[in-house]
């Protein structure tokens, strides 16, 4: 346990610091116009003034009697508010203002207490403040470089900003490497003994868990990912469902030319069909693939049959995004679940299911393992589960055991959007030809054999960033069979030039 230590005067501070303190609320009765007024009068002179001449407070013409006394009042009282000499103890060992009067404001009475028990709370609790901002704070205060309780910290702190990073766990040897980057300090080379020393205590003491190998856990994030393994599983155990509807559904709609079933190729086929019969389906492709309109013959289907369906998202912009291209109802995952805010928990959870026959879920890639843990809770085990993503990113979502693992192999296998790995576009093509077009043609040849493409396959080709020459252009790019399309472009733009 560390001692703030005592200090006796109150260190200098800028106008602009002296004002931003008289206007924390820490002193009842002034405000920012108040405390505006005071430091435009007396200066750096301010707190002097307060503390040992409040007399003079009567010079200032804008001041009241009522006021002046109210001030001076405040002033006093302030003297027996514990976080006043905490924060001139903060101050004095080169801690900001703004951070100083953070750190009270969060803890209250309390903050000297969290100070001297373990800083490194505020890189967990108080908004802004990191491990760094934590560990320069608690080396200020007097913490030993080499303590337990710093190297404790450094641990923790780098497995959450892997979490942050999409992580679960660290195999404990690049967890080591970090935290030890982490300690690193200009009077001290962290010690890899007693960091693995401390590490096994952590384990031991159950802070963290030890996985399968190498594997290093957070406790919270172990069980939530355990959870997940554990229900994937029951979901995987339940009877495939009969596809012979939904095939026959898509005859009909073939003998009645459908004009939409004929932009869907054989792989969208065969995905809408495994994810009608499997309890849990994963549908992935880049962008630009077709997961979009094969999403949309599902919803259609689904609806034919009039399924009990939830379309859901983990943001806003997506889930208005689904409902845009489905015409159905979505919502964030947050919304679906109801998220109760004050209790911390969402209303639908294991104790009270969703009554779904099918869920469908959007931009997966950015669902961590918590929420996903959450969403799976509340769906009973007949809920039919779809999850959409882009498929370079959704095994990134997790890092999952070696059975988790295979399950998602399984399930990333068994219904993917076709991805082509040779692609043309508009300028290379130009290239081939030996054409050239101002960048006035390449818009519109690009606009028009995009038309082209969509009309054809029913999604747009992938988009990216492309210099060509002098110019940097957003472009399609499209698979190599879609040439004569792009040659009929090409060909309606410069036969006229």
């Amino acid at each position: 346990m560390m001692s703030l230590r005592q200090v006796e005067k109150f260190p200098s501070l800028t106008l602009s610091e002296i004002q931003q303190y008289l206007e924390s609320g820490l002193f009842r009765g002034i405000g920012k116009k108040t405390a505006q007024t005071l430091v435009k009068h007396f200066g750096t002179s301010t707190l002097s003034v307060l503390d040992n001449a409040p007399e003079k407070l009567g010079s200032i013409p804008e001041l009241s009697t009522y006021r002046i006394t109210a001030i001076t009042s405040s002033w006093s009282l302030s003297k027996t508010n514990p976080n006043f000499g905490v924060i001139t103890q903060l101050l004095a060992v080169g801690t900001s203002l703004k951070l100083a009067l953070k750190i009270c404001d969060h803890y209250g009475h309390q903050t000297s207490s969290v100070l001297q028990n373990n800083p490194y709370r505020l890189a967990d609790e108080v908004d802004g403040i990191g491990f760094k901002t934590a560990d320069e704070l608690a080396i200020s205060l007097g913490i030993s470089l080499d303590s337990e309780t710093r190297y404790a910290s450094s641990l923790i702190h780098v497995l959450k900003s892997a979490m942050q990073e999409g992580n679960c766990f660290l195999p404990s040897s690049q967890l080591l490497a970090a935290a030890m980057d982490a300690l690193n300090h200009t009077l001290h080379t962290p010690d890899i003994q007693s960091l693995s020393t401390i590490l096994a205590k952590l384990i031991d003491k159950g802070t963290l868990i030890s996985g399968d190998g190498e594997s290093v856990y957070l406790k919270a994030a172990y069980r939530a990912e355990l959870s997940v393994a554990l229900k994937i599983q029951a979901h995987l155990n339940q009877p495939t469902r009969p596809k012979e509807h939904l095939e026959h559904w898509l005859v009909n709609l073939q003998a009645a030319d459908y004009r939409q079933l004929s932009r869907l190729s054989d792989e969208q086929l065969s995905a809408l069909v495994m994810a009608a019969k499997h309890p849990i389906s994963i549908i992935t492709g880049g962008p630009g693939r077709g997961k979009t309109h094969v999403l949309k013959t599902l919803v259609e289907w689904l609806t034919s049959i009039r399924a009990t369906i939830a379309l859901t998202a983990p943001t806003g912009k997506a889930a208005n995004r689904m409902k845009d291209a489905t015409g159905m109802e979505a919502s964030t995952i947050h919304r679906l679940l109801q998220w109760q805010g004050v209790g911390q928990a969402f209303l639908y959870n294991e104790e009270n299911l969703l009554a779904l026959d099918w869920l469908i879920v959007d931009e997966f890639s950015m669902v961590d393992i918590f929420l996903f843990n959450s969403l799976l809770k509340a769906m009973p085990a007949k809920t039919q589960i779809l999850l959409v993503g882009d498929s370079d990113q959704l095994p990134l979502l997790i890092s999952p055991p070696d059975e988790l693992a295979n399950i998602w192999r399984r399930l990333g296998n068994a219904t993917k959007s076709p991805r082509t790995a040779s692609t043309l576009t508009i300028a290379s093509r130009l290239q081939q030809r030996q054409l050239t077009a101002t960048q006035g043609q390449m818009t519109t040849i690009g606009s028009l054999a995009q038309n082209m493409y969509e009309s054809k396959f029913g999604y747009r080709p992938s988009k990216q960033p492309e210099l060509v020459g002098k110019f940097r252009f957003n472009t399609y790019h499209y698979e190599t069979s879609s040439v004569e399309l792009i040659d009929s472009a090409i060909d309606a733009v410069l036969r006229n030039q």
